[in-house]
Formats: structure tokens, sequence, C-alpha cells
């Protein structure tokens, strides 16, 4: 019997369009669990405190302003341009 190379090549391109279906399902799969997560709840409305602060992004410059935060918490800076925002007003 007489293996020629179309012979051994088809069973191999099988196996690995099998093995790429079978990545590209796990992929699109975890993309659909991603969302079908619930949606955090909302925040205790009294346990959220008014807060006036403004936010500038140091190279592009962008401005945040922060106005509730979690009670009990100083909030923290946002993150813009891959850099902490730095703290251009505080309420008194």
């Amino acid at each position: 019997m007489l293996l020629t190379i179309g012979a051994i090549w088809l069973p191999l391109r099988v196996l690995i369009a099998l093995v790429i279906f079978f990545a590209l399902y796990l992929f699109a799969a975890k993309i659909v669990r991603a969302f079908l997560r619930p949606m955090p709840e909302d925040p205790d409305p009294e346990k959220v405190r008014v807060v006036s602060e403004r936010f500038r992004c140091s190279i592009c410059g962008a401005e945040v302003t922060m106005t509730a935060a979690p009670e009990g918490f100083d909030p923290e800076a946002p993150r813009h341009c891959r850099e902490d925002m730095l703290l251009v007003v505080e309420a008194e």
C-alpha cells in the first residue's frame, strides 16, 4: 500500500482546522460570558458623600470633575494617558 503526500496531508489539515475552530469557539464563549455577567448594584445613596474635585491630565490637559465619593474614602486620582491626573481644585 503506497501512501501519497495528499493522503497524509488531508487528515493533518482537518486536524489543524479542528484545533483552530475549537480555539475560536473558546474565545467567543469567553466574550459571551463576559456580557452575561450581571451589572454591579448601584451604591447606597446614603453611603455616598458629595465632593467637588477637579483633576487635570498633565499630558493632554483633559479635565475631570468628581462629584461623589463613597463615605469614608478620599477619591483617588483617575488615570488618563496612562498617568495619574493632577488635583486642580478641591472643595473645602
